[in-house]
């Protein structure tokens, strides 16, 4: 017996010619609560006697291996006339189609159970996932939806079916019949996608780019003041780094008593799960923390990063060293946007640094910050999740600090991790290629001399833990008795140097 949704996708199939150069047309349709996703996928037939339909093994941003097609259940195929095509599941996410050479389309059916129950399900971070809830759901597409491999650069289609009432918060845009569209497979995996009844929406404009906040679980008025605080975030952004790198970009946010405060960041917009009770006010800084967190990924990790992720190869894991830019260089400029943004006050966003911000730490000293970001690929378990995060969130910002400062000193307190950022910017963005893996220690050179490179070498790529307070005296601070204070008789260099740390971040 056919499915009632995949007997409907069919019938649309018989009147509907295949779209030369369309990579796939996909129809998603869930119900509340619902155990199974149903997934159909039609795919204009090209002689290939044996066609792969694959699942990714990873996802931009979160990096570890999940396996995504080891939820895929029911998965069957037949030609445009509804004959029955033979499947092959070679592995949990790879799947061949046989007998299609003379199809003129080959329509896929498949279920998927929803990874995510709570933050960290079947080794999954939940954001990262997919959801269905009673009230809400979400997809970051690439835990669901499988591809062509040969056609991943090929436009594609979305046709959402959500239950009745329900509506759809996505950055992707529409066609005149109400379907998705994305460019490339690529771009499709970057664009999550929110569900829910009362999904209550905002815009706002800054340097002339539109931006929405959709927001499940709030009222209208606390979804306005959301997004007044998220303007106030990408202004913030755009000063430091000189502009915003789109055309429009999509907060979608959902607050829900199964959500426990995560975020993912994409190159268009973002989707954080955050729980039912947590307070937005402006002098919230967890909340804001997270938005600021992952709306400045736009440029570490989205933009600015190795080649491997340039393009990346979902089909293989990644390993590569240099996820400290993506993580800790992020979540040490996410503070400098609180600070522009006015939720942090200059003494805050530098007493900040001086701490871990109250991550569990297992192993910080005998283990690099390069080897911490290599064995991401290989997490096993929460033990290692906590790891990764007091390495990247705790204990990293501290690192970068101190790096910041030993920069500044070795450029009489003209340069910084800011400058080095513009430098990834100008040299590889606007080239539209990432860095090499190793790489990072002579553009350090090139931005502030042997003194950053050096730095790299004992503190990034080397096992020894710096100490930020020992080197305050570069912007003209000390740190005594556990209290951060301002230097008497400060020269005019440190000085110099002090405002042109906090001018950088556009504070006052």
């Amino acid at each position: 017996m056919l499915h009632p949704l995949r007997s409907a996708f069919l019938l649309v199939v018989l009147v509907v010619p295949a779209f030369a150069g369309q990579g796939a047309d996909y129809t998603l349709a869930f119900g509340p609560g619902g155990k199974r996703w149903s997934v159909d996928v039609r795919l204009e037939g090209r002689g290939e006697d044996e066609l792969e339909f694959r699942f990714a093994l990873w996802t931009p941003g979160a990096y570890h291996v999940a396996d995504y097609g080891r939820f895929v259940k029911e998965l069957s195929a037949a030609d445009e006339s509804g004959g029955a095509l033979a499947v092959e599941r070679k592995a949990p996410g790879y799947f061949i189609v046989r007998g299609a050479a003379k199809a003129k389309t080959v329509v896929l059916h498949y279920s998927a159970e929803p990874i995510s129950q709570s933050l960290f399900s079947n080794g999954i971070i939940d954001v990262e996932a997919n959801r269905i809830g009673r009230g809400y759901a979400y997809v970051n597409p690439v835990s669901l939806f499988g591809f062509v491999p040969a056609r991943e650069d090929e436009p594609l289609r979305l046709d959402v079916r959500p239950p009745e009432g329900w509506k759809v918060a996505t950055v992707l845009a529409r066609d005149t019949e109400g379907r998705y569209l994305a460019p490339s497979y690529l771009r499709f995996e970057d664009s999550p996608l929110l569900f829910s009844p009362t999904l209550e929406s905002a815009e706002f404009t800054v340097v002339g780019k539109p931006h929405r906040v959709s927001v499940h679980g709030r009222s209208a008025g606390d979804v306005r003041a959301i997004a007044d605080g998220c303007s106030k975030i990408v202004a913030a952004a755009s000063k430091l780094m000189q502009g915003l790198p789109y055309d429009r970009y999509d907060f979608l946010l959902a607050f829900a008593d199964d959500a426990q405060g995560s975020g993912l960041e994409h190159s268009f917009s973002t989707l954080i799960l955050v729980n039912s009770g947590m307070r937005v006010a402006a002098d919230e800084e967890p909340f804001w923390g997270i938005v600021a967190h992952e709306y400045f990924h736009l440029w570490c990790a989205e933009r600015i990063h190795v080649q491997a992720i340039h393009h990346p190869d979902l089909l293989a894991p990644l390993e590569t060293g240099t996820i400290w830019v993506n993580e800790g260089v992020t979540e040490y400029f996410c503070r400098h946007l609180l600070l522009q943004a006015g939720f942090l006050r200059p003494e805050q966003l530098l007493d900040g640094y001086l701490e871990t911000q109250g991550y569990p730490v297992k192993s910080v000293e005998g283990e690099s910050w390069t080897d911490v970001s290599r064995a991401t690929a290989s997490w096993n378990g929460m033990a290692d999740v906590m790891n990764f995060a007091g390495r990247m969130y705790g204990s990293g910002p501290r690192t970068i600090f101190a790096l910041d400062l030993t920069m500044r000193g070795a450029t009489h307190g003209e340069r910084g991790v800011l400058d080095f950022l513009r430098y990834l910017d100008d040299h590889y963005v606007k080239e539209d290629r990432g860095f090499g893996e190793e790489e990072l220690d002579d553009v350090l050179a090139a931005v502030a001399g042997a003194p950053a490179a050096e730095f790299y070498r004992r503190y990034i790529d080397g096992t020894e833990v710096p100490d930020p307070a020992k080197l305050l005296d570069v912007i003209g601070y000390r740190f005594k008795g556990g209290k951060l204070e301002e230097l008497e008789g400060a020269s005019e260099e440190q000085l110099r140097a002090r405002r042109d740390y906090f001018s950088a971040t556009g504070a006052p």
